[in-house]
C-alpha cells in the first residue's frame, strides 16, 4: 500500500538551497539522505525513513515505473529542481540520488566563481551610474581599494609591483595617488 511522502522538504520550491547554505558538508548530506528516505518510505508505504537502507539500490527496495515517477515529483516538489523521469534508475540507492541532489542544489566552486563575477559586472554598472556627490566617489573607491587589498591578503596574491618605467609617463598627481594607494591613505 502505498502513500504520498510528507515530512523534510514539503515546503515552497526552492527553500532547500537556503536550508543547505549554512550548514556543513556533511549536514547537508544528512538532510538529504533525510530528505529522500522521508520520500522513498512515503512512496513504499514503510513506518519510518530509518527503514530505509541508504545504500540499498531502489530496485531491490520494489521500485517500479510508477514509483520513480512519484518519487521524482514528491523531491521535484520538495527541492524546486527539474528532475528527469529516470532519477531513479540513474542514481540507483538513496545515498547516490542524495549526492546528485546536493550537487544540483549546493553550486561548485566554478559556479559561485561565475556568482561572483556576476555581482562584480553587476557593481561595476552601479558604479558607473553612481554620480559624484558629497564626495561619494572618494569614499566608494576608498572601499573598493580597502576590499582589494582584503581579498589580496586573504588569497595570498598580490600583483607583482610596478616596473620603475611604468612611472615614466605618470603625471605627479598619478605619482601622488599611487603612493597613497600603497600605502593605504586615503
Amino acid at each position: 500500500a502505498r502513500r504520498r511522502g510528507a515530512g523534510p522538504g514539503t515546503g515552497a520550491p526552492g527553500s532547500w538551497r537556503d536550508r543547505l547554505a549554512p550548514l556543513s558538508d556533511a549536514d547537508r548530506d544528512r538532510a538529504l539522505l533525510e530528505l529522500v528516505r522521508t520520500h522513498v518510505a512515503g512512496v513504499l508505504g514503510h513506518p519510518s525513513p530509518e527503514s530505509v537502507d541508504p545504500q540499498r539500490a531502489f530496485q531491490e527496495m520494489g521500485f517500479d515505473s510508477l514509483a520513480a515517477v512519484e518519487l521524482r515529483n514528491l523531491l521535484a516538489g520538495a527541492t524546486g529542481l527539474t528532475l528527469p523521469a529516470t532519477l531513479v534508475f540513474d542514481q540507483p540507492t538513496p545515498l547516490t540520488l542524495a549526492t546528485h541532489l546536493r550537487t544540483a542544489l549546493v553550486p561548485g566552486p566554478a559556479d559561485r566563481a561565475r556568482s561572483a563575477l556576476a555581482e562584480v559586472d553587476r557593481l561595476e554598472a552601479a558604479l558607473h551610474a553612481l554620480p559624484d556627490q558629497d564626495g561619494s566617489h572618494t569614499r566608494v573607491t576608498a572601499r573598493l581599494e580597502a576590499l582589494l587589498r582584503s581579498w589580496q591578503d586573504a588569497h595570498g596574491r598580490h600583483s607583482a609591483p610596478e616596473s620603475p618605467e611604468d612611472f615614466r609617463d605618470a603625471s605627479d598627481d598619478e605619482l601622488f595617488a599611487r603612493i597613497d594607494n600603497e600605502l593605504g591613505a586615503q
